[in-house]
C-alpha cells in the first residue's frame, strides 16, 4: 500500500528510470542539436535536483510522522466523505492535483516575487531531460506547502499524492526530453497530455510563449483557462539575456535574492 513514508524511497527509482531512458533516447534521436555543452548544465541541474529530493525526504518523513500519530486532518475533506470507489477517487484526487499544479505555474510568471525563483528554471539555454531537475528550492518549498495544504483540504489520500508525484515526475521528464515523437502521436498528446513539442514553446524566449502552456500533466487546463498556444519556432530556450545569467550551482541558488538580474528575469 502506498503511503507518504514510500514516497521518498520510490521517488528516487522513478526518477532514475526516466533520467537514464530519455537521455538514452536523446543520445539516440536528438529532436535538435544542443546549442550548449552538456557536461556544466548536468552539473548545475543534477545539483539542484540532489538539493530538492533532500529536501522532499524530509518533508514526506514529516508528513508520515504525523499521519502516524493520529494527527492528519486529511481525513475529514470531501474525497473522505464522499466514499468514492477506490480508482475513481485515485483519478479524481490527480487531476485535483494538477489542476493546482497548473494553476501555481500560471502564479510563478504571474507575481514578481514569485518569479525570482521560477526564473531559475527558464534560464536554462538548452532543454533536455536534465531541465525537469532545474529548480530553485525556494519554489520546491512553496509548491510543497501548496500541495500539503491543498492535501488537507481536500481530504486526498497519501496513495493519491504519491501517486500524482510519481506521475507528475514521468510527465516533466518527458515534457523537458529533447526528443522527436511521430507527428500523428504529436497531435493526439495535445489533446490529452503535454507533450514535449507543446513544453517547448512555453521555453521559448519569447515573453507571449514564456507565458503559455503552463500544463504540468494534462492539457485540458490550458484549453479551459485561455493559455494554450501553438507556435512554430525554431529550437531556441532560456530567457531575455540568458547568456548573461549567472553560471554554477551557487550563483544560480543565490538568483533570486540579487539586486542586479538579466532584463529576462523579472
Amino acid at each position: 500500500m502506498l503511503d507518504l513514508s514510500s514516497a521518498s524511497s520510490i521517488r528516487f527509482p522513478v526518477f532514475l528510470f526516466g533520467l537514464l531512458t530519455l537521455l538514452s533516447w536523446e543520445l539516440a534521436r536528438p529532436h535538435h542539436r544542443p546549442a550548449n555543452r552538456r557536461a556544466a548544465r548536468w552539473v548545475e541541474n543534477l545539483g539542484l535536483a540532489a538539493i530538492n529530493g533532500a529536501t522532499l525526504a524530509v518533508v514526506c518523513w514529516t508528513c508520515f510522522v504525523i499521519a502516524a500519530a493520529d494527527a492528519a486532518p486529511w481525513r475529514f475533506g470531501p474525497f473522505e466523505s464522499l466514499h468514492l470507489p477506490p480508482a475513481l477517487r485515485l483519478l479524481g484526487e490527480v487531476v485535483a492535483l494538477d489542476l493546482l499544479a497548473y494553476g501555481l505555474h500560471r502564479a510563478y510568471h504571474g507575481s514578481r516575487l514569485l518569479w525570482r525563483f521560477h526564473a531559475v528554471h527558464h534560464t536554462d539555454a538548452d532543454l533536455d531531460v536534465s531541465t525537469a531537475s532545474r529548480f530553485h528550492l525556494g519554489e520546491v518549498a512553496v509548491s510543497g506547502a501548496a500541495k500539503l495544504a491543498t492535501f488537507a483540504m481536500l481530504g486526498i489520500s497519501p496513495a493519491g499524492l504519491v501517486i500524482f508525484e510519481m506521475t507528475m515526475l514521468l510527465a516533466a521528464q518527458f515534457q523537458h526530453a529533447n526528443i522527436p515523437l511521430p507527428t500523428a502521436l504529436e497531435r493526439l498528446l495535445w489533446w490529452l497530455v503535454v507533450p514535449p513539442q507543446m513544453h517547448r514553446i512555453h521555453h521559448h524566449p519569447e515573453r507571449a510563449l514564456t507565458d503559455s502552456n503552463y500544463g504540468t500533466i494534462l492539457t485540458v487546463w490550458d484549453r479551459m483557462f485561455g493559455s494554450l498556444r501553438q507556435a512554430d519556432r525554431e529550437a531556441r530556450f532560456g530567457i531575455e539575456d540568458a547568456a548573461a545569467t549567472p553560471k554554477g550551482l551557487p550563483r544560480l541558488l543565490a538568483l533570486p535574492f540579487v539586486r542586479t538580474r538579466p532584463t529576462g528575469i523579472r
